[in-house]
Protein backbone atom coordinates (compact mmCIF):
# COMPACT_ATOMS: atom_id res chain seq x y z
CA UNK A 1 0.00 0.00 0.00
CA UNK A 2 1.48 3.34 -0.90
CA UNK A 3 1.35 6.09 1.47
CA UNK A 4 -1.47 8.64 0.81
CA UNK A 5 0.93 11.46 -0.72
CA UNK A 6 3.16 9.00 -3.17
CA UNK A 7 -0.35 7.63 -4.24
CA UNK A 8 -1.67 10.56 -5.33
CA UNK A 9 1.03 11.97 -6.76
CA UNK A 10 1.43 8.80 -8.79
CA UNK A 11 -1.89 8.78 -10.19
CA UNK A 12 -1.52 12.92 -11.04
CA UNK A 13 1.74 11.62 -13.23
CA UNK A 14 -0.11 8.64 -14.44
CA UNK A 15 -3.09 10.94 -15.75
CA UNK A 16 -1.24 13.82 -16.99
CA UNK A 17 2.06 11.98 -18.07
CA UNK A 18 3.89 14.26 -16.50
CA UNK A 19 6.11 14.13 -12.89
CA UNK A 20 2.90 13.89 -11.07
CA UNK A 21 3.68 16.59 -8.53
CA UNK A 22 4.49 19.66 -10.67
CA UNK A 23 1.16 19.43 -12.63
CA UNK A 24 -1.23 17.89 -9.78
CA UNK A 25 -2.86 21.13 -9.24
CA UNK A 26 -2.94 21.55 -13.17
CA UNK A 27 -4.67 17.81 -13.35
CA UNK A 28 -6.91 18.14 -10.44
CA UNK A 29 -8.74 21.62 -12.65
CA UNK A 30 -9.04 19.83 -15.74
CA UNK A 31 -9.87 16.43 -14.81
CA UNK A 32 -11.95 16.89 -11.32
CA UNK A 33 -13.86 13.83 -12.05
CA UNK A 34 -10.79 11.80 -12.03
CA UNK A 35 -10.77 13.21 -8.05
CA UNK A 36 -14.12 12.19 -7.20
CA UNK A 37 -13.29 9.77 -4.38
CA UNK A 38 -10.46 11.48 -3.66
CA UNK A 39 -10.75 15.81 -3.32
CA UNK A 40 -13.73 17.79 -3.05
CA UNK A 41 -15.43 19.64 -6.03
CA UNK A 42 -13.81 23.47 -6.64
CA UNK A 43 -10.46 22.36 -4.92
CA UNK A 44 -8.30 24.77 -6.29
CA UNK A 45 -4.56 23.82 -4.53
CA UNK A 46 -3.80 20.23 -3.64
CA UNK A 47 -2.08 21.20 -0.47
CA UNK A 48 -3.89 18.22 1.53
CA UNK A 49 -2.78 17.06 5.30
CA UNK A 50 -4.11 13.84 5.41
CA UNK A 51 -2.82 10.86 7.32
CA UNK A 52 -1.86 7.69 5.50
CA UNK A 53 -3.37 4.34 5.78
CA UNK A 54 -7.06 3.76 5.77
CA UNK A 55 -10.45 5.01 4.01
CA UNK A 56 -8.26 7.65 1.97
CA UNK A 57 -5.20 5.33 1.29
CA UNK A 58 -7.71 2.78 0.25
CA UNK A 59 -9.45 4.42 -2.48
CA UNK A 60 -6.47 6.80 -3.86
CA UNK A 61 -4.85 3.47 -4.50
CA UNK A 62 -7.88 2.18 -6.10
CA UNK A 63 -8.20 5.12 -8.27
CA UNK A 64 -4.18 4.73 -9.32
CA UNK A 65 -4.49 1.28 -9.92
CA UNK A 66 -7.56 1.73 -12.07
CA UNK A 67 -7.53 4.57 -14.17
CA UNK A 68 -6.44 2.97 -17.56
CA UNK A 69 -8.81 0.11 -17.17
CA UNK A 70 -11.60 2.60 -16.31
CA UNK A 71 -11.13 3.81 -19.85
CA UNK A 72 -11.19 0.11 -21.10
CA UNK A 73 -14.33 -0.40 -19.51
CA UNK A 74 -15.79 2.50 -20.35
CA UNK A 75 -15.06 1.55 -24.26
CA UNK A 76 -16.89 -1.61 -23.67
CA UNK A 77 -19.66 0.21 -22.17
CA UNK A 78 -20.26 2.35 -25.32
CA UNK A 79 -19.76 -0.65 -27.66
CA UNK A 80 -22.70 -2.33 -25.90
CA UNK A 81 -24.62 1.17 -26.16
CA UNK A 82 -24.15 0.89 -29.48
CA UNK A 83 -25.29 -2.67 -30.02
CA UNK A 84 -28.63 -1.74 -27.66
CA UNK A 85 -29.24 1.12 -30.73
CA UNK A 86 -29.29 -1.50 -33.30
CA UNK A 87 -31.81 -3.70 -31.09
CA UNK A 88 -33.82 -1.39 -31.13
CA UNK A 89 -33.81 -0.33 -34.42
CA UNK A 90 -37.19 -1.67 -36.56
CA UNK A 91 -37.25 -4.14 -38.56
CA UNK A 92 -37.08 -2.09 -41.63
CA UNK A 93 -35.81 -4.59 -44.13
CA UNK A 94 -36.21 -8.60 -43.29
CA UNK A 95 -32.39 -9.07 -44.63
CA UNK A 96 -31.43 -6.88 -41.71
CA UNK A 97 -32.97 -9.61 -39.36
CA UNK A 98 -29.46 -10.58 -37.74
CA UNK A 99 -28.68 -12.61 -34.94
CA UNK A 100 -26.29 -10.47 -33.10
CA UNK A 101 -29.29 -7.63 -33.53
CA UNK A 102 -31.65 -9.49 -31.86
CA UNK A 103 -29.78 -10.45 -29.17
CA UNK A 104 -28.27 -6.70 -28.37
CA UNK A 105 -31.02 -6.63 -25.23
CA UNK A 106 -28.49 -8.88 -23.19
CA UNK A 107 -26.18 -5.58 -23.47
CA UNK A 108 -28.17 -3.96 -20.48
CA UNK A 109 -27.10 -7.39 -18.39
CA UNK A 110 -23.90 -6.56 -19.53
CA UNK A 111 -24.04 -2.97 -17.91
CA UNK A 112 -25.13 -4.34 -15.15
CA UNK A 113 -22.22 -6.39 -14.77
CA UNK A 114 -19.65 -2.97 -15.01
CA UNK A 115 -21.99 -1.01 -12.77
CA UNK A 116 -21.77 -3.89 -10.28
CA UNK A 117 -17.55 -3.68 -10.41
CA UNK A 118 -16.89 -0.12 -11.09
CA UNK A 119 -19.13 0.93 -7.55
CA UNK A 120 -17.70 -2.17 -5.85
CA UNK A 121 -14.20 -0.82 -6.38
CA UNK A 122 -15.28 2.72 -5.61
CA UNK A 123 -17.33 2.18 -2.67
CA UNK A 124 -17.28 -0.96 -1.05
CA UNK A 125 -15.01 0.74 1.80
CA UNK A 126 -16.35 3.81 1.42
CA UNK A 127 -20.08 3.45 3.20
CA UNK A 128 -19.04 3.90 6.84
CA UNK A 129 -22.43 6.03 8.40
CA UNK A 130 -25.86 7.38 7.16
CA UNK A 131 -23.93 10.38 5.88
CA UNK A 132 -22.11 8.40 3.70
CA UNK A 133 -25.02 6.11 2.38
CA UNK A 134 -26.83 9.62 1.59
CA UNK A 135 -24.49 10.76 0.13
CA UNK A 136 -24.02 7.61 -1.99
CA UNK A 137 -27.20 7.36 -3.07
CA UNK A 138 -27.40 11.74 -3.88
CA UNK A 139 -24.30 11.41 -6.27
CA UNK A 140 -25.57 8.18 -8.05
CA UNK A 141 -29.26 10.33 -8.34
CA UNK A 142 -27.01 12.97 -10.20
CA UNK A 143 -25.48 10.48 -12.23
CA UNK A 144 -28.74 9.16 -14.04
CA UNK A 145 -31.50 11.47 -13.22
CA UNK A 146 -30.89 14.84 -14.88
CA UNK A 147 -30.55 12.90 -18.34
CA UNK A 148 -33.60 10.86 -17.57
CA UNK A 149 -35.64 13.57 -17.20
CA UNK A 150 -34.40 15.25 -19.81
CA UNK A 151 -36.13 12.61 -22.12
CA UNK A 152 -39.12 12.23 -20.05
CA UNK A 153 -39.76 15.59 -21.02
CA UNK A 154 -39.63 14.82 -24.50
CA UNK A 155 -41.55 11.92 -24.35
CA UNK A 156 -44.35 13.75 -22.90
CA UNK A 157 -43.65 16.42 -25.42
CA UNK A 158 -44.25 13.00 -28.38
CA UNK A 159 -47.54 12.79 -26.46
CA UNK A 160 -48.78 16.01 -27.04
CA UNK A 161 -47.62 15.75 -30.74
CA UNK A 162 -49.53 12.77 -30.88
CA UNK A 163 -52.60 14.22 -29.28
CA UNK A 164 -52.44 17.37 -31.38
CA UNK A 165 -51.85 14.85 -35.01
CA UNK A 166 -54.57 12.69 -34.19
CA UNK A 167 -57.27 15.63 -32.94
CA UNK A 168 -56.43 18.17 -35.72
CA UNK A 169 -54.89 16.74 -38.53
CA UNK A 170 -56.42 12.92 -38.36
CA UNK A 171 -52.99 10.99 -38.07
CA UNK A 172 -53.60 8.09 -36.34
CA UNK A 173 -50.48 6.42 -35.17
CA UNK A 174 -51.43 2.36 -35.92
CA UNK A 175 -49.17 1.42 -32.40
CA UNK A 176 -50.49 3.87 -29.33
CA UNK A 177 -53.57 6.45 -28.52
CA UNK A 178 -51.87 9.24 -27.01
CA UNK A 179 -51.67 8.92 -22.76
CA UNK A 180 -52.98 5.74 -22.92
CA UNK A 181 -49.67 3.51 -23.03
CA UNK A 182 -47.60 6.21 -21.43
CA UNK A 183 -50.32 7.37 -19.15
CA UNK A 184 -50.64 9.22 -16.25
CA UNK A 185 -49.43 6.39 -13.43
CA UNK A 186 -46.89 5.65 -16.03
CA UNK A 187 -45.43 9.28 -15.70
CA UNK A 188 -45.79 9.64 -12.04
CA UNK A 189 -43.95 5.96 -11.78
CA UNK A 190 -41.11 7.52 -14.37
CA UNK A 191 -40.64 10.74 -11.81
CA UNK A 192 -40.09 8.45 -8.94
CA UNK A 193 -38.11 5.67 -10.97
CA UNK A 194 -40.01 3.06 -9.99
CA UNK A 195 -41.64 1.98 -13.18
CA UNK A 196 -39.86 -1.23 -13.73
CA UNK A 197 -40.50 -2.55 -9.49
CA UNK A 198 -43.12 -4.87 -9.57
CA UNK A 199 -45.78 -6.29 -11.07
CA UNK A 200 -47.65 -2.85 -11.11
CA UNK A 201 -45.26 -1.13 -13.10
CA UNK A 202 -44.94 0.08 -16.81
CA UNK A 203 -41.60 -0.28 -17.53
CA UNK A 204 -41.74 0.01 -21.36
CA UNK A 205 -43.62 3.44 -21.05
CA UNK A 206 -42.26 6.56 -22.41
CA UNK A 207 -38.30 6.36 -22.68
CA UNK A 208 -38.19 2.49 -22.49
CA UNK A 209 -34.16 2.32 -21.88
CA UNK A 210 -35.13 3.94 -18.24
CA UNK A 211 -36.49 0.63 -16.87
CA UNK A 212 -32.88 0.09 -16.43
CA UNK A 213 -31.67 2.70 -14.44
CA UNK A 214 -35.21 2.39 -12.53
CA UNK A 215 -34.01 -1.01 -10.95
CA UNK A 216 -30.47 0.17 -11.08
CA UNK A 217 -30.90 2.97 -8.54
CA UNK A 218 -32.12 0.78 -5.89
CA UNK A 219 -29.69 -1.61 -7.00
CA UNK A 220 -27.18 1.02 -5.57
CA UNK A 221 -29.28 1.70 -2.54
CA UNK A 222 -29.27 -2.18 -1.39
CA UNK A 223 -25.53 -2.33 -2.14
CA UNK A 224 -25.56 0.86 0.55
CA UNK A 225 -27.41 -0.49 3.29
CA UNK A 226 -25.07 -3.53 3.14
CA UNK A 227 -22.16 -2.25 2.53
CA UNK A 228 -23.28 0.53 5.61
CA UNK A 229 -25.22 -2.30 8.18
CA UNK A 230 -23.83 -5.37 7.39
CA UNK A 231 -20.02 -4.98 6.03
CA UNK A 232 -18.19 -7.87 7.36
CA UNK A 233 -20.69 -10.32 5.43
CA UNK A 234 -21.44 -8.43 2.54
CA UNK A 235 -19.38 -10.69 -0.18
CA UNK A 236 -21.41 -12.97 1.63
CA UNK A 237 -24.86 -11.43 1.47
CA UNK A 238 -23.85 -10.33 -2.55
CA UNK A 239 -23.06 -13.68 -3.29
CA UNK A 240 -26.45 -14.83 -1.83
CA UNK A 241 -28.56 -12.16 -3.58
CA UNK A 242 -26.51 -12.69 -7.14
CA UNK A 243 -27.36 -16.67 -6.51
CA UNK A 244 -31.07 -16.16 -5.59
CA UNK A 245 -31.31 -13.88 -8.09
CA UNK A 246 -29.98 -16.08 -11.20
CA UNK A 247 -31.96 -18.58 -9.32
CA UNK A 248 -35.26 -16.99 -9.64
CA UNK A 249 -34.83 -16.14 -13.20
CA UNK A 250 -33.51 -19.12 -14.80
CA UNK A 251 -36.84 -20.70 -12.68
CA UNK A 252 -38.97 -18.01 -14.33
CA UNK A 253 -40.41 -17.40 -10.53
CA UNK A 254 -39.92 -13.82 -10.71
CA UNK A 255 -43.55 -12.61 -9.37
CA UNK A 256 -43.71 -9.59 -11.48
CA UNK A 257 -40.01 -8.30 -10.43
CA UNK A 258 -38.29 -10.00 -12.95
CA UNK A 259 -36.80 -6.48 -14.12
CA UNK A 260 -35.44 -5.71 -10.93
CA UNK A 261 -34.02 -9.70 -10.52
CA UNK A 262 -32.32 -9.19 -13.94
CA UNK A 263 -30.18 -5.86 -12.58
CA UNK A 264 -29.41 -7.64 -8.87
CA UNK A 265 -28.13 -10.71 -10.31
CA UNK A 266 -25.85 -8.98 -12.96
CA UNK A 267 -25.04 -6.20 -10.51
CA UNK A 268 -23.89 -8.48 -7.45
CA UNK A 269 -21.95 -10.59 -10.18
CA UNK A 270 -19.80 -7.19 -10.98
CA UNK A 271 -19.01 -6.41 -7.33
CA UNK A 272 -18.11 -10.12 -6.61
CA UNK A 273 -16.26 -9.56 -10.15
CA UNK A 274 -14.24 -7.03 -8.85
CA UNK A 275 -13.57 -8.54 -5.11
CA UNK A 276 -12.45 -11.59 -6.81
CA UNK A 277 -9.82 -8.98 -8.65
CA UNK A 278 -8.76 -7.78 -5.81
CA UNK A 279 -8.09 -10.34 -3.95
CA UNK A 280 -6.94 -13.06 -6.58
CA UNK A 281 -3.41 -12.53 -8.37
CA UNK A 282 -5.16 -13.66 -11.91
CA UNK A 283 -2.67 -14.31 -14.02
CA UNK A 284 -4.28 -14.74 -17.63
CA UNK A 285 -3.16 -15.27 -21.15
CA UNK A 286 -2.81 -11.92 -22.83
CA UNK A 287 -5.12 -13.57 -25.48
CA UNK A 288 -7.95 -14.29 -23.19
CA UNK A 289 -10.05 -10.58 -23.50
CA UNK A 290 -10.09 -10.83 -26.69
CA UNK A 291 -11.35 -14.63 -26.88
CA UNK A 292 -13.96 -13.61 -24.41
CA UNK A 293 -14.76 -10.75 -26.31
CA UNK A 294 -15.29 -13.41 -29.41
CA UNK A 295 -16.87 -15.80 -27.38
CA UNK A 296 -19.45 -12.78 -26.14
CA UNK A 297 -20.21 -11.96 -30.20
CA UNK A 298 -20.69 -15.50 -30.94
CA UNK A 299 -23.08 -16.10 -28.21
CA UNK A 300 -25.38 -13.31 -29.21
CA UNK A 301 -25.43 -13.97 -32.59
CA UNK A 302 -25.79 -18.01 -32.52
CA UNK A 303 -27.87 -18.07 -29.30
CA UNK A 304 -31.58 -19.93 -29.99
CA UNK A 305 -33.56 -19.20 -26.84
CA UNK A 306 -34.15 -16.85 -24.16
CA UNK A 307 -33.39 -19.54 -21.81
CA UNK A 308 -30.05 -19.63 -22.52
CA UNK A 309 -30.01 -15.64 -21.64
CA UNK A 310 -28.54 -16.02 -18.19
CA UNK A 311 -24.82 -16.72 -19.90
CA UNK A 312 -23.74 -13.59 -20.81
CA UNK A 313 -24.08 -12.77 -16.53
CA UNK A 314 -20.42 -15.00 -16.78
CA UNK A 315 -19.41 -13.87 -20.33
CA UNK A 316 -19.54 -10.86 -19.16
CA UNK A 317 -17.96 -11.03 -15.62
CA UNK A 318 -15.10 -13.13 -17.44
CA UNK A 319 -14.20 -10.44 -19.46
CA UNK A 320 -14.47 -7.78 -17.28
CA UNK A 321 -12.02 -9.44 -15.17
CA UNK A 322 -9.37 -10.52 -17.86
CA UNK A 323 -9.39 -6.74 -19.21
CA UNK A 324 -8.46 -5.73 -15.94
CA UNK A 325 -6.15 -8.40 -14.51
CA UNK A 326 -4.13 -7.96 -17.75
CA UNK A 327 -3.17 -4.56 -18.51
CA UNK A 328 -1.34 -5.27 -22.18
CA UNK A 329 -3.73 -8.05 -23.29
CA UNK A 330 -4.42 -7.85 -26.83
CA UNK A 331 -8.34 -6.64 -26.71
CA UNK A 332 -6.69 -3.72 -24.21
CA UNK A 333 -5.68 -1.94 -27.60
CA UNK A 334 -8.67 -1.71 -29.11
CA UNK A 335 -10.49 -0.79 -26.36
CA UNK A 336 -7.72 2.43 -25.79
CA UNK A 337 -8.32 3.73 -29.15
CA UNK A 338 -9.62 7.33 -29.15
CA UNK A 339 -12.71 7.08 -31.01
CA UNK A 340 -14.28 4.09 -28.57
CA UNK A 341 -13.35 5.85 -25.07
CA UNK A 342 -15.13 9.09 -26.36
CA UNK A 343 -18.10 6.44 -26.91
CA UNK A 344 -17.79 5.30 -23.92
CA UNK A 345 -17.74 8.62 -22.76
CA UNK A 346 -21.42 9.89 -24.57
CA UNK A 347 -22.66 6.27 -23.71
CA UNK A 348 -25.30 7.18 -21.28
CA UNK A 349 -26.59 9.52 -23.29
CA UNK A 350 -26.58 7.39 -26.31
CA UNK A 351 -28.49 4.81 -24.05
CA UNK A 352 -30.94 7.62 -23.31
CA UNK A 353 -31.75 9.49 -26.26
CA UNK A 354 -31.50 7.07 -29.22
CA UNK A 355 -35.32 5.51 -29.10
CA UNK A 356 -36.56 9.12 -29.30
CA UNK A 357 -34.62 9.58 -32.36
CA UNK A 358 -35.96 5.99 -33.59
CA UNK A 359 -39.23 7.56 -33.01
CA UNK A 360 -38.80 10.65 -34.78
CA UNK A 361 -37.32 9.06 -38.32
CA UNK A 362 -40.32 6.31 -38.53
CA UNK A 363 -42.65 8.89 -38.31
CA UNK A 364 -41.00 10.68 -40.88
CA UNK A 365 -41.05 7.28 -42.86
CA UNK A 366 -44.44 6.88 -42.16
CA UNK A 367 -45.83 10.51 -42.40
CA UNK A 368 -43.52 12.25 -44.68
CA UNK A 369 -42.22 9.97 -47.38
CA UNK A 370 -45.18 7.55 -47.05
CA UNK A 371 -43.35 3.93 -47.07
CA UNK A 372 -45.35 1.04 -46.91
CA UNK A 373 -45.82 -0.87 -43.67
CA UNK A 374 -46.05 -4.33 -42.26
CA UNK A 375 -47.31 -5.59 -39.29
CA UNK A 376 -43.92 -7.05 -37.57
CA UNK A 377 -44.73 -8.68 -34.28
CA UNK A 378 -47.24 -6.72 -32.69
CA UNK A 379 -46.43 -3.29 -34.75
CA UNK A 380 -46.92 -1.64 -38.06
CA UNK A 381 -43.54 -0.95 -39.02
CA UNK A 382 -42.26 0.82 -42.37
CA UNK A 383 -40.39 -0.92 -44.96
CA UNK A 384 -37.06 0.01 -47.23
CA UNK A 385 -35.59 -1.05 -49.54
CA UNK A 386 -31.74 -2.40 -48.72
CA UNK A 387 -30.24 0.79 -49.79
CA UNK A 388 -32.82 2.96 -48.07
CA UNK A 389 -31.83 0.72 -44.66
CA UNK A 390 -28.42 1.55 -45.15
CA UNK A 391 -28.99 4.98 -45.78
CA UNK A 392 -31.22 5.16 -42.09
CA UNK A 393 -28.93 3.53 -40.91
CA UNK A 394 -25.93 5.69 -40.86
CA UNK A 395 -28.30 8.68 -40.67
CA UNK A 396 -29.86 6.95 -37.07
CA UNK A 397 -26.50 6.80 -35.78
CA UNK A 398 -25.03 9.96 -37.06
CA UNK A 399 -28.00 11.57 -34.76
CA UNK A 400 -27.79 9.10 -32.03
CA UNK A 401 -24.01 10.37 -31.59
CA UNK A 402 -24.39 14.43 -32.34
CA UNK A 403 -27.29 14.92 -29.96
CA UNK A 404 -25.64 12.22 -26.70
CA UNK A 405 -22.51 14.81 -27.38
CA UNK A 406 -24.30 17.78 -26.62
CA UNK A 407 -26.43 15.92 -23.90
CA UNK A 408 -22.92 14.86 -22.63
CA UNK A 409 -21.51 18.46 -22.77
CA UNK A 410 -24.60 21.13 -21.87
CA UNK A 411 -26.41 18.65 -19.46
CA UNK A 412 -24.98 15.73 -18.04
CA UNK A 413 -21.35 16.61 -16.90
CA UNK A 414 -22.55 19.66 -15.85
CA UNK A 415 -25.24 18.21 -13.59
CA UNK A 416 -23.45 15.42 -11.99
CA UNK A 417 -20.43 18.18 -11.22
CA UNK A 418 -23.43 20.19 -9.37
CA UNK A 419 -24.85 17.27 -7.55
CA UNK A 420 -20.55 16.33 -6.43
CA UNK A 421 -20.81 20.31 -5.35
CA UNK A 422 -24.24 20.00 -3.39
CA UNK A 423 -23.54 16.45 -1.98
CA UNK A 424 -19.85 17.87 -0.64
CA UNK A 425 -21.94 20.76 0.74
CA UNK A 426 -24.33 18.94 2.44
CA UNK A 427 -22.95 15.38 3.80
CA UNK A 428 -19.03 15.75 4.91
CA UNK A 429 -17.66 13.24 5.65
CA UNK A 430 -17.34 13.07 10.07
CA UNK A 431 -16.66 9.60 10.83
CA UNK A 432 -12.70 10.18 10.16
CA UNK A 433 -11.15 12.96 10.51
CA UNK A 434 -7.83 12.11 8.90
CA UNK A 435 -10.66 11.70 5.96
CA UNK A 436 -12.67 14.62 5.59
CA UNK A 437 -12.27 15.47 2.02
CA UNK A 438 -13.80 11.90 0.70
CA UNK A 439 -16.15 12.79 -2.47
Amino acid sequence: MYPFTTALVRLAAGISGGDGQSSLNTVVQRWPEKFIHVIPAGTQECKLDFTPGGVMNKAVQTLYQGQAKIEELESIRGMAALLVVFYHIPNWNPLFDIGIVRSGYLMVHLFFVLSGFVIYNAYAARIDSAQDLMRFQFLRFGRLYPVHLLFLLVYVLFEVAKYVGQARLGIVSPNSQPFRENSVTALVQQIFLVQAIGPAGHPTSFNTPAWSISVEFYAYLIFGAIVLCLPRIKNLLFSLLAMASLLMLVTNATFGFGDLLKCLAGFFIGCLTAFTVQRLPLAFPRALSLILFAAIVAFLHWKTSERYDAVIYLLSALLIASVVAVKDGYLNRLLNLKALTWLGAVSYAVYMSHVAVIWVLSQVMRVVLKKPEAMIGERSTPQLSVVEVIIAWGLLIAIVLVISALVQRFVETPLRARSRRLAERWWRAETHPASRQVT
